[in-house]
């Protein structure tokens, strides 16, 4: 067939449509130290600043490679806009954002407009990113999933004990955090990102019970009012909480290098697309280039749709390990 372009073969891919070979992009954090010596653009700097952002960005796809431009860094954007303090490690160059303390009441959310913000700055990075790579080259912006942002404003172990001594305060919070990633999410796709990939960690901890009661039916609620292509992660064994992922309503499913692609395969069971999933730090930052490449075989023989990183990037891994996984991608002709 004809060869595709990055973006067409990227949303092809993830349609489960025609593609020419397997697409090589990140649908999680791809900022490292290489590609900011190369960009100019640092962090913390490039965490907030709508150039730096966009400068880091598209480095990973005009310096490292990869088939897609890919941003923010980092998950607490949403959380800061929301008024939740955030670490942005101002003396260092390798760490991502955390949040430092929430919010003290949950008894009134303001639903901030998505031009607001850290979620302002992220939108306008897009449509710089946009101008600087051009029409056929593909934006994915990550959004953190409302689960996560509600342990952001809660704290992690509050809301771990909440899950069974105070559900109605989760509920409370998602109520707010679905709406702000919804309302953001079409922003970004009025404004032309590609895919939005929502991020999940915190959902990787609290097994298929918890999974079904207080991360599908906010994931279903976004999925059912966003029109753009979307992604969900979730670190870790995903595996006993795959289904419930697939009936989130997302387009596809990006997976850790904890979970085997053909078990995931079999759960899924045509219903979406898979990404994965190397491992961003057992084969991505420690092996050589000629080991990254035979992983990638590998994961692309297992049959992943989208050949991708199983989660963030890590800070100091070379851009000759992240172009290797590109290359495999590249030769994957069908």
């Amino acid at each position: 067939m004809t060869e595709l372009s990055q973006k067409k073969r990227l949303l092809n891919a993830i349609a489960m449509k025609t593609v020419d070979r397997v697409p090589v992009v990140s649908m999680t954090q791809t900022g490292t130290v290489e590609l900011m010596n190369a960009s100019n653009a640092y962090w913390p700097k490039a965490h907030k600043e709508v150039k730096s952002m966009a400068e880091l960005a598209v480095a990973g796809h005009s310096i490292a490679g990869l088939e897609a431009v890919r941003l923010p860094f980092g998950l607490t954007s949403e959380a800061a806009t929301m008024g939740c303090e955030v670490d942005y490690h101002e003396d260092k160059i390798d760490y991502t954002p955390n949040v430092k303390k929430g919010l003290d009441s949950y008894d009134h959310f303001r639903i901030p407009e998505p031009t607001e913000g850290m979620m302002g700055q992220i939108l306008e990075a897009s449509k710089f990113c946009r101008k600087m790579v051009g029409e056929d080259v593909p934006i994915i912006v990550g959004v953190t999933g409302p689960f996560t942002i509600a342990g952001h404003i809660r704290g992690v172990d509050a809301i771990m004990r909440d899950l069974m001594l105070s559900p109605s305060t989760i509920r409370k919070i998602e109520e707010a955090t679905w709406q702000v990633v919804a309302n953001f999410t079409n922003a970004l796709a009025a404004n032309g990102v590609d895919v939005v990939a929502f991020i999940e960690p915190n959902a990787s901890i609290i097994g298929p019970v918890y999974f079904k009661t207080f991360v599908s039916p906010y994931m279903k609620k976004i999925t059912d009012s966003v029109k753009v292509p979307t992604i969900l992660h979730v670190c870790g064994n995903s595996l006993p909480i795959m289904n419930l992922m697939v009936e989130t309503g997302v387009n596809g499913v990006s997976i850790d290098q904890k979970v085997s692609i053909t078990k995931a395969k079999a759960v899924i069971n045509g219903r979406c697309s898979i990404i994965g999933n190397v491992d961003p730090v057992g084969v991505l930052l420690n092996k050589k280039a000629n080991e990254v490449m035979e992983d990638c075989k590998r994961i692309i023989a297992e049959g992943t749709d989208v050949l991708a990183p199983g989660c963030g990037i890590a800070p100091h891994t070379s851009v000759k390990n992240i172009k290797a996984m590109v290359k495999v991608g590249k030769e994957s002709y069908k």
